[in-house]
């Protein structure tokens, strides 16, 4: 705001129209801070600067002395002054500017906050993950321990049991493989024979009517076996006790009436199957499991020792 030249005091932007400008400095007065003149003289020239720069004596309303001039009054500052619209417009843009900056200061304060709040949330969502995971490790620590004292108190026969049941149960399944197999022990084994005519001729000697195409495989399985006593050479082999005869049949009909027949004719030997091996007794039986082979000479074993069979 502009300050009187006489009074110094500041001048409302409405009043400086009545004011007055001087043309060397430019310095406005109030028209009641003046002594004399006329209002609206051309080419006013402040006190000051009409006694040689010297400060001018403001008015309060005091008469005017004898023998002195009245003084003119000064020209009225006009309403377009450039100095005044110069300080107005650059006050007007800096407040622009301000009222910019305080908005563009309050946007990006009301993101930082949004930030903060969605880091806030962030935060609470991985305390809650934290804690119910660290739940379920002490949850899990606990059925670890409980598990390890089962196992220290002997609890893990159960486990055992159930180990054997399902051991049983494989067995069973594999016995059901074997449902069409049989297996013929004790019968001399040549070098070169024909598995499948070897057995074709076993069903003929205990009266079964076997054709080819009801054999699905027919080998010899194992490794050879010797007598006590034997060499190991190779002219050996006939003498060694023979490896098992395994026949796979298409149709379990078909197994079943061989081993019946065997059952029957129970004592039958190797006699005319066209063997040049001395005639040797052989057995026809189901083919069954390790396990269930082993269960079944333990059996042996035990009605020898009680002399039931």
């Amino acid at each position: 705001m502009t300050k009187c030249g006489g009074c110094k005091k500041y001048i409302a932007r409405a009043d400086i129209a009545k004011c007055a400008k001087c043309t060397k400095c430019g310095t406005v007065y109030h028209p009641f801070c003046l002594k004399g003149g006329e209002e609206g003289t051309p080419n006013w020239v402040c006190p000051g600067c009409a006694s040689g720069n010297q400060p001018p004596a403001p008015i309060v309303d005091a008469p005017v002395a004898e023998g002195m001039d009245s003084l003119e009054l000064p020209e009225p500052v006009v309403s377009d002054g450039r100095h005044n619209s110069t300080a107005n417009d650059t006050t007007e843009e800096f407040k622009v500017e301000l009222g910019l900056e305080i908005r563009l200061f309050r946007e990006e304060l009301s993101a930082v906050r949004e930030e903060i709040r969605l880091f806030r949330a962030e935060v609470k969502d991985l305390k809650s993950s934290f804690a119910a995971t660290d739940e379920r490790l002490s949850t899990l620590d606990s059925r670890v321990d409980v598990l390890e004292k089962r196992v220290m108190e002997g609890s893990g026969s159960r486990l055992e049991a159930v180990i054997a049941e399902l051991r049983l149960e494989l067995n069973e399944k594999d016995q059901e493989l074997l449902g069409n197999d049989v297996e013929v022990s004790n019968l001399p084994e040549e070098a070169g024979e024909n598995a499948t005519h070897m057995i074709m001729a076993v069903a003929t000697k205990l009266g079964v009517t076997l054709r080819e195409s009801d054999i699905v495989s027919a080998e010899r399985v194992g490794a050879r076996r010797r007598a006590p006593g034997e060499g190991g050479d190779a002219g050996a082999g006939a003498a060694g006790r023979p490896r098992p005869l395994v026949v796979r049949f298409t149709r379990r009909a078909v197994k079943d009436e061989l081993t019946a027949a065997a059952r029957v004719r129970r004592g039958a030997t190797s006699a005319d199957l066209s063997q040049s091996s001395a005639p040797r007794p052989f057995y026809v039986n189901e083919r069954l499991t390790k396990y269930n082979r082993q269960l079944y000479y333990q059996t042996r074993e035990v009605g020898r020792r009680l002399s039931v069979l």
